[in-house]
C-alpha cells in the first residue's frame, strides 16, 4: 500500500471517529459539557479530565465532543446549501448561456472580489448571531465557487457527442442536465464538497472566535478557542485542545479531498 493510500484511509478513519464522537456525545461524553463545577476550575489534564477543565470547571473533552455536533453540522449543511445553489445556477448559466449567464458571471465576480473571511464577517455583523445566521453566511460566500466550477464542466460537456445524440432523440433539457451532464460532474462535485467542508469549519471557527458565530452556552470549537485565549498562560489546554481538533479535522478533510481529486482525475483521464 502506498503512502498516499495510508494517509487517505487514516484521514478518513479520523473523520469517521470525530463524527461518531460528535453525534453520540450525549451518550459517551464523560461529563456534562454545560454544567460548571467550581471545584475543578482550570484543572490540568488528568485521568478524570483527560483534556483538563475550563475557567468554569467544565470538562474540555466533553465540550469538544459536544461542540463537534455544531461545528460539523454547520460545515456540512452550509456546504450542501452552497452546492445546491451553485449546481442550479451553474447548470443554467453554462447550458443555456445568454443574459442569465452574464448576470451569473457578474455576481460571482463580485463575490470573489472580497476575501471570504472579510465577507463572512460583514454578513454576520448585520444578522443576529446564531446557527441559521452562520449557515446563511457560509452559504452566501461559498456558492460562487461551486457555480463557476459546475458552469465550466457544463460548458465542456454540453456539446459532446452523446449529449447531441440525446437531443436528437428528443430528450428535454432538464433530462439532459440531470441524466447526462450531472453524472459527468459527480467526481468534481464530491471532491470540491469535501474540501469545502473543511473551509466552512475553519470559517465558522473564525466567526465563533470573533463572537459572530453560535453564542454561549452552546459550545463550538472556535468559541472554545476564543474563550481560552484569556487563560492561555495559566491554562493553555483550554485553547490548545480545541485548536488541535480544528486543525486535525480540516487537515483530514483536505487530505481526503485531495486524494478524491487525484482518483477521480485518473478515472476521467482513462475514460477519454
Amino acid at each position: 500500500m502506498k503512502l498516499k493510500d495510508i494517509l487517505f484511509y487514516t484521514a478518513l478513519t479520523t473523520i469517521l471517529i470525530i463524527v461518531f464522537c460528535s453525534l453520540f456525545s450525549d451518550f459517551i461524553a464523560p461529563h456534562d459539557p454545560l454544567k460548571p463545577d467550581l471545584n475543578y476550575v482550570k484543572m490540568p489534564p488528568s485521568f478524570s479530565h483527560p483534556m483538563g477543565t475550563d475557567d468554569r470547571g467544565r470538562d474540555v473533552l466533553s465540550r469538544i465532543m459536544s461542540g463537534g455536533k455544531f461545528s460539523l453540522a454547520i460545515g456540512i449543511i452550509s456546504t450542501v446549501c452552497a452546492l445546491s445553489i451553485g449546481i442550479t445556477l451553474g447548470f443554467i448559466g453554462g447550458y443555456f448561456g445568454g443574459i442569465f449567464d452574464s448576470i451569473l458571471g457578474f455576481m460571482t465576480n463580485i463575490t470573489f472580489a472580497f476575501p471570504s473571511l472579510l465577507l463572512a464577517i460583514g454578513l454576520s455583523s448585520i444578522m443576529r448571531p446564531g446557527f441559521k445566521s452562520v449557515i446563511i453566511t457560509l452559504s452566501a460566500i461559498s456558492w460562487a465557487g461551486f457555480s463557476r466550477l459546475i458552469r465550466g464542466e457544463t460548458l465542456k460537456h454540453k456539446n459532446s457527442n452523446h449529449i447531441e445524440a440525446a437531443r436528437a432523440l428528443g430528450a428535454n433539457q432538464f433530462y439532459i442536465l440531470i441524466r447526462h451532464i450531472l453524472p459527468l460532474c459527480s467526481g468534481i462535485i464530491i471532491t470540491a464538497s469535501t474540501l469545502q467542508i473543511g473551509v466552512s469549519i475553519l470559517t465558522e471557527s473564525s466567526l465563533s472566535f470573533l463572537g459572530l458565530g453560535l453564542q454561549p452556552p452552546d459550545p463550538t470549537w472556535g468559541g472554545m478557542v476564543s474563550q481560552g485565549r484569556d487563560y492561555f498562560r495559566s491554562a493553555p489546554w483550554i485553547t490548545l485542545f480545541p485548536g488541535a481538533v480544528i486543525t486535525i479535522t480540516i487537515l483530514c478533510f483536505n487530505i481526503v479531498g485531495e486524494q478524491l481529486r487525484s482518483r477521480f482525475g485518473r478515472k476521467f483521464d482513462k475514460s477519454r
